[in-house]
């Protein structure tokens, strides 16, 4: 059996598990059917893991491999560990893989172990304790060494605790079940297109603060609580360099100890060339990058009141490390409410009750800068780049291409409703921005405003403010008002045509002495018999 288990399935399982969880618990999730496996098999097995986590983690035995029914078993155990590094007793109770090769090379994983720790920790005369405790968990999937990722993948964990407290604060916080999927494919390259789901039925976590009293006083705190449902995170990755990425973090373990001896000397030899290498080799990370994420009826409790929104949505989309990099994100909350006795009656009407924000970034060269920077970096060197190197790469990103654009957007109240949108560019080298505003009942607010200032004088000048604005607006259909606010590269600034601000003064020229053309030069006398 050619033992090609790479310990990436490991690291992505243990990095997922802190974050939580994943699906309700399902008994009939079993292991992958398969031979069991054999004390020499599982010592090559733990060779093979040693050339990615080296043979530290199981000289401490902080990990272990052991023959299963199902083929082996890998078995994290880091309570002693984590006991000597804190110099205290810490609890974790010990996680178990199993794993069995396929004919295709491929390899089943598997694991039923919920994650339960906690300890306590002494800081500065103070106790602190935790706990972190998973009702449950599965976990099953199909893992690619050729791929460095899960092929298929699917995880179940039940409601998720987590419990801290110390002199001062206790909080809880808590996550029901969640579900978790993972899928990716060969892509070009040698990458690979990975999709992955997760989902939080809710999400609380309680707060309490206790504020010191003197001896005899009454006790004085305070607490707040947060919480959501439906929590979902979707991402897609197409042409990752997943494996790549693996070899890169195989190079440097491989050498951590050498860098740890001698780190200018190590990196000054032939690991310096390979790392470049390998950096080289993880570009550009990914043809791009997708993620979306959503939570519903999010609230936040005080003492000075409850906040909360309806819908919560965020979309995000990265290119990769490329000569035309984008960025693009775009922000959602929908039923925003504020209830709470600080905000003045005339406050409700003006609070936004919609929040749509977007922005997207283009026209960012990441690749020649990225490479220059590789091509001369000296990392037994400090800095790595030359004075004359970091300015190089600095001008290669080009700056007068990149185009910053505000979408579409939009912020609403009860009375008030304002849409944007623009774009800044620096193709000029001086930044020029175009920015179109327009809202709708504008006279509304004024009118709540000016009768709120009866009562509260400070609120004319925010009235005055609204009128000025309103002056300089032009209208459109439907009632609304619209200004288009032109910034140019000489400094002028016009709304709607007009020049609110001229161009700014240039700069003033001096001569070699140091005096500027224009000032009056000092009288020259001429003798009289010269005349």
């Amino acid at each position: 059996m050619h033992h090609r288990f790479k310990a990436s399935a490991l690291a992505l399982w243990l990095a997922w598990l802190p974050a939580g969880p994943v699906l309700a618990q399902d008994g009939s999730m079993q292991p992958a059917p398969a031979s069991a496996g054999t004390i020499e098999e599982a010592a090559s097995l733990q060779t093979a893991l040693t050339a990615y986590l080296t043979g530290v983690p199981f000289e401490k035995k902080l990990l272990r491999i052991e023959p299963d029914p199902h083929g082996h078993r890998i078995v994290l155990d880091p309570a002693a560990v984590l006991s000597d590094l804190a110099g205290t007793p810490v609890s974790f109770a010990p996680l178990s893989l199993v794993v069995s090769e396929r004919d295709d090379g491929t390899w089943n994983v598997f694991t039923r172990d919920p994650v339960v720790v906690s300890g306590a920790f002494d800081v500065e005369g103070q106790t602190q304790r935790f706990e972190y405790s998973q009702g449950s968990q599965l976990f099953k999937g199909v893992y690619s060494p050729a791929l460095a990722t899960f092929l298929s993948a699917e995880a179940q964990v039940g409601t998720t605790t987590n419990r801290s407290n110390d002199a001062v604060s206790d909080s809880v916080a808590t996550i029901g079940a969640t579900r978790l999927t993972v899928a990716a494919t060969p892509a070009a390259d040698g990458g690979a297109d990975v999709a992955f789901t997760q989902v939080y039925d809710a999400v609380s976590q309680t707060t309490t603060v206790r504020f010191p009293v003197e001896e005899g006083a009454p006790p004085s705190s305070f607490g707040f609580e947060m919480g959501a449902k439906g929590v979902e995170t979707r991402g897609s990755l197409k042409a990752a360099r997943t494996r790549p990425i693996l070899d890169l973090y195989a190079l440097v373990l491989s050498n951590a100890a050498d860098l740890e001896r001698d780190a200018k000397g190590t990196l000054a030899g032939p690991f310096g060339m390979a790392l470049k290498d390998r950096l080289r080799s993880v570009l550009p990370l990914w043809s791009s990058l997708d993620g979306t994420a959503s939570a519903r009826d999010v609230k936040v409790a005080s003492l000075y009141g409850e906040f909360g929104i309806g819908e919560a949505s965020q979309t995000v989309h990265l290119s990769g490390i490329a000569a035309d990099a984008s960025f693009d994100m775009d922000v959602a909350l929908r039923g925003l409410a504020v209830t709470t006795p600080m905000m003045p009656a005339w406050g409700a009407s003006l609070t936004p009750d919609l929040v749509e924000l977007g922005v997207a970034v283009s026209g960012v060269d990441l690749a020649t800068p990225l490479e220059m920077a590789l091509e001369k970096a000296d990392f037994a060197s400090d800095p790595p780049l030359t004075p004359q190197v970091q300015a190089d790469v600095q001008a290669a990103f080009a700056p007068e291409r990149i185009r910053v654009r505000i979408k579409p957007s939009r912020i609403r109240s009860r009375d008030l409703d304002v849409a944007f949108s623009g774009e800044v560019s620096l193709a000029s080298g001086l930044p020029v921005s175009t920015m179109a505003i327009d809202v709708g009942g504008l006279d509304t607010a004024i009118a709540t405003l000016q009768g709120a200032a009866a009562s509260d004088p400070n609120l004319h000048q925010a009235v005055g403010m609204l009128q000025f604005a309103k002056g300089l607006s032009r209208p459109k259909d439907g009632g609304r008002l619209e200004w288009v606010v032109v910034s140019a590269g000489d400094g002028s600034v016009a709304i709607n045509g007009t020049m609110l601000k001229g161009p700014d003064e240039p700069p003033a020229l001096e001569t070699p002495d140091g005096e500027t053309p224009g000032d009056e030069m000092p009288a020259v006398e001429v003798p009289a018999d010269e005349l």
